[in-house]
């Protein structure tokens, strides 16, 4: 794989991640702060889960180089995912479950959204990899 290629999708890679990360805290803040509370399961905020994945996929993009960062990446995926495809189900059959943005979106749509980009964008970089 070209070096730039690499390189592009390592930063696009991080860059989403980042941005799930970051919305991730503020969602948390926001409910440690008690300003806008997430739901929970088992007394702990999902919203707590979903940062807690998406520092995982950080990481294993962060340190990709491991052998356990494919791992470690997935782990944190399937969470975020999980909690994604849930909260977007509960959301269409009972409504106004997930918190939402200033535009009044639902974030457990932008969540999914940004998970399936990112596990297509790793999946690509894994792949071209492997064609060495």
């Amino acid at each position: 794989m070209s070096k730039r290629l690499n390189q592009a999708l390592y930063l696009s890679l991080m860059i989403l991640v980042i941005f799930g990360l970051w919305g991730a805290l503020q969602v948390s803040f926001d409910t440690l702060t008690t300003k806008a509370p997430c739901p929970d399961v088992g007394g702990v905020p999902i919203c707590y889960l979903v940062t807690v994945g998406y520092l995982s996929m950080f990481l294993s993009v962060l340190f990709s180089a491991s052998k356990r960062a494919n791992n470690l990446f997935y782990l944190g995926w399937g969470l975020v995912l999980i909690i994604a495809l849930v909260g977007v189900i509960t959301e269409i059959v009972l409504g106004d479950i997930c918190p939402v943005n200033e535009q009044g979106i639902p974030l457990c749509y932008l969540s999914l959204a940004l998970c399936l980009l990112i596990v297509s964008l790793y999946f690509i970089k894994s792949k071209l990899q492997n064609r060495k």
